[in-house]
This record gives C-alpha cells, sequence and structure tokens, in this order.
C-alpha cells in the first residue's frame, strides 16, 4: 500500500513538474537585449557569417579566444583567434582585455560555456560563446 501511494505521488510530481511553465526572468530580459562594444552592436549570439564578417574586416575590436588545448588548437583553428585553454582563464586575464568583445568557443560548446561563465564571474561583461568549431564552416588556420 505504501509503495502505491509512493508511485503515484511521484507520478502526479512528474506530471506536474513538466506541466508547470517557467517563468521569464532579469536574466533572460537580459539576454534579449543587445550589447554594444566600441560601435560594434552584437546580439548574444554570433553566427557563423557574423563571425567571419568580424574577421575579414580586420576589426580590432573584439578578441576571439579557442579555449581548447594547444594540441586541439594546433590541428587548426578559426582565423585570428588566440589559445588560452579553459582551465587557464582565470590564470590569464591579462592578456584579456575588459574593454572589448570577447568572444570564446571550443569543440562542441562546454567548455566555451564553461569559459564565458568565468569571464563574466571575473567583471568582463560582453563575452559572447560562439560554440564549437564544427560551426565555423569556413577556412581554419594551422
Amino acid at each position: 500500500m505504501l509503495k502505491r501511494i509512493f508511485i503515484s505521488f511521484f507520478v502526479l510530481l512528474v506530471i506536474f513538474g513538466c506541466t508547470t511553465q517557467k517563468q521569464p526572468n532579469s536574466q533572460t530580459k537580459i539576454e534579449e537585449e543587445k550589447i554594444e562594444t566600441k560601435g560594434i552592436e552584437e546580439k548574444l549570439s554570433l553566427s557563423a557569417a557574423e563571425l567571419k564578417e568580424l574577421i575579414d574586416e580586420k576589426n580590432e575590436d573584439y578578441l576571439l579566444i579557442d579555449v581548447r588545448t594547444r594540441k586541439e588548437y594546433n590541428t587548426g583553428h578559426i582565423p585570428t583567434a588566440i589559445n588560452i585553454p579553459y582551465t587557464q582563464i582565470e590564470k590569464r586575464t591579462n592578456e584579456i582585455p575588459k574593454d572589448r568583445l570577447i568572444v570564446v568557443y571550443c569543440k562542441v560548446g562546454g567548455r566555451s560555456s564553461v569559459a564565458e561563465s568565468k569571464l563574466k564571474e571575473l567583471g568582463y561583461k560582453n563575452v559572447l560563446n560562439f560554440g564549437g568549431i564544427n560551426s565555423y564552416p569556413y577556412k581554419l588556420e594551422k
């Protein structure tokens, strides 16, 4: 009997937990806004075409950081990217200016998400996670 009550309670919890709608919070509202860095207006996400445009324009108002390992970086990276593995972000902030747009990427997007969060935690305001290098269909550098 107790087992049936527990199972019924669990089923109800799952049903009601899945049907409740998440209310937008202030973070959601912030994510919908745009940020501006020295004349570059960027959304909080960046397409491969937009990133390529920044690279082709030789724009100096952004810094592209490959947060993969040095070995991964050496196998091919997005042009203009510097390599700062995500585990070293906190130790190498002297290489990362706070007055520019910072774009981070890795292989798939997980490590760059960690790097993005760490940079924001360290006071960087304009940080974008491009995601994974696999989303960049253009020529890579070696």
